[in-house]
């Protein structure tokens, strides 16, 4: 059943998040002190850990990705790297000291204060660079059309590209879109990590607790009613489908929320994708 929260209208939703907002970065000195004491402080600060998700898990869902990515074998100290939807570097952050001098990193987000704050921290290292994404989206206030942009790195340059909670966000439109701009880049032996909340559309009455909204046997259903791109599900078939249209193909499948019946999706799927 979905929640009172689910059914808001889409003004009282930005209420809340405005509200929400206001009081995170009133609480951000205090956050910034304890964060001090806890030897902590290249943390970015309280409200732009929370756009990303939960900030209590912060730290702790980047690093559950560190590791399993260094499970997969995906990711090499010298390798040329994009990061799309970066957030406030949490993954960055995993591997500054991690990485060697030959390592390269782009990392780009629609979320202008996230990436102002990465650009400041990461300014002395010049193996990682940061680039504001100025294209519509239910996150930014840019008008740049979606079709006009291009991931911020040259063609078949990229061994990895992460897309970590960025496929959860995106309409049917922006998929194709973004899929297609990972095909431009990865390299012919690139591979590319995205996460998406996938479920069974193979049955056309397979119930979807966690995303209620969408029409009886759509392929695409989202979890609050006025804001369909807070988060996504995808059916399985369907995105295989728009992955291979896409010129790439599924080489691995890690389920997470698969099949989809959890009333609450607590881990994403994973799926690892190369060039076709």
């Amino acid at each position: 059943m979905a929640s009172l929260t689910s059914h808001l209208p889409a003004p009282a939703i930005e209420v809340l998040r405005s509200t929400r907002n206001a009081s995170l970065w009133a609480l951000s000195p205090v956050d910034a002190g304890l964060r001090r004491i806890q030897g902590r402080s290249a943390l970015p600060p309280l409200p732009l850990r929370r756009h990303a998700g939960r900030a209590s898990i912060f730290e702790a869902a980047a690093l559950h990705m560190s590791d399993a990515i260094d499970r997969l074998g995906l990711l090499t100290p010298d390798a040329n790297v994009l990061d799309a939807g970066c957030g406030a570097a949490a993954m960055a952050l995993q591997w500054q000291s991690r990485m060697g001098p030959g390592f390269r990193y782009t990392g780009f987000d629609v979320h202008e204060p996230s990436i102002k704050w990465c650009t400041k921290h990461f300014a002395k290292d010049p193996r990682f660079t940061f680039v504001y994404a100025d294209v519509s989206s239910a996150y930014g206030k840019a008008t740049t059309p979606l079709d006009a942009f291009s991931f911020p790195v040259e063609s078949e340059s990229i061994d990895f590209e992460l897309a970590k909670s960025l496929f959860t966000h995106l309409l049917p439109a922006e998929v194709e879109h973004y899929l297609a701009q990972t095909r431009r880049v990865l390299a012919p032996t690139g591979r590319a990590l995205l996460t998406a909340f996938l479920f069974d559309d193979t049955d056309l009455l397979f119930q979807t607790p966690a995303f209620p909204f969408g029409d009886p046997g759509s392929a695409v259903r989202w979890r609050l009613q006025a804001r369909p791109a807070a988060a996504i599900a995808y059916g399985r078939a369907y995105f295989t489908k728009l992955v291979e249209e896409a010129g790439l193909r599924i080489v691995t499948f890690e389920p997470g929320y698969w099949p989809g019946h959890d009333a609450v999706p607590l881990a994403q799927d994973y799926l690892i994708v190369t060039p076709s």
